[in-house]
């Protein structure tokens, strides 16, 4: 069986929540997020570029507040990879790796159990002592001490619907890697719509992310063999 990049993992389950900092001590102690609907629930609540930290925050804590989301990522350095991840509330994963390192896997985490797809046979893996990192450990207090330079980089789209940029500096909570970011959040849901990250060291040099909010994901244990 081939072994998965143990870094390509970690990449996995720190990036989105290390680009979007908040206050975030109820998802730490566990739970779903506080609001039971997707994106549909409230509206933009950007401030138009006057306090752009405090727009950047408020699109995070709409985030975590999504019962369910995808995310399509494309990464470039030495190590290169294309996947798309799954989120269901409160702790199920579905990553499937698309291209470059890892491209014909697939795993699913649910809680502490975890399967892994290679070939089209799915397997359960050992279980963690632990739950896995996740996309949304890393959305916590620590994110805010390292978060600056936020700038409001003005109006634009993304597949064609309106979005406001920002820009910021940070630190990945995993690996101490200093990262250069740019943020577009939808001007009529406030949510993240796409990042673009630069890091000035490490193995990528750039990531992409966008994010599909509205299609409903739901993530069910395979069928092994």
């Amino acid at each position: 069986m081939r072994k998965i990049n143990p870094a390509i993992l970690v990449l996995l389950c720190v990036v989105l929540g290390c680009k979007l900092p908040a206050s975030l001590k109820d998802l730490v102690s566990g739970g779903g997020g506080r609001g039971s609907s997707s994106s549909s629930s409230g509206g933009g609540t950007a401030t138009g570029g006057s306090d752009p930290r405090a727009d950047v925050v408020a699109a995070s804590e709409k985030f975590i507040d999504l019962r369910y989301f995808t995310a399509n990522m494309e990464a470039t350095g030495q190590s290169e990879f294309k996947s798309r991840v799954e989120y269901a509330a409160p702790d199920r994963f579905h990553v499937k790796y698309l291209a470059g390192t890892g491209g014909d896997m697939e795993m699913i985490w649910i809680g502490r159990e975890s399967y892994m797809n290679i070939g089209g046979k799915w397997s359960k893996m050992p279980e963690a002592s632990s739950s896995i990192p996740t996309l949304r450990d890393s959305f916590t207090e620590e994110g805010l001490k390292t978060l600056t330079d936020v700038k409001f980089e003005g109006e634009d789209t993304v597949d064609g619907k309106p979005a406001l940029s920002y820009s910021y500096r940070n630190v990945t909570p995993v690996g101490d890697h200093p990262f250069t970011s740019k943020i577009w959040v939808s001007e009529d849901t406030g949510l993240p719509m796409k990042i673009f990250v630069e890091y000035s060291n490490g193995t990528l040099k750039n990531m992409t992310v966008n994010y599909d909010t509205e299609s409903k994901v739901t993530i069910e244990p395979p069928v092994t063999k």
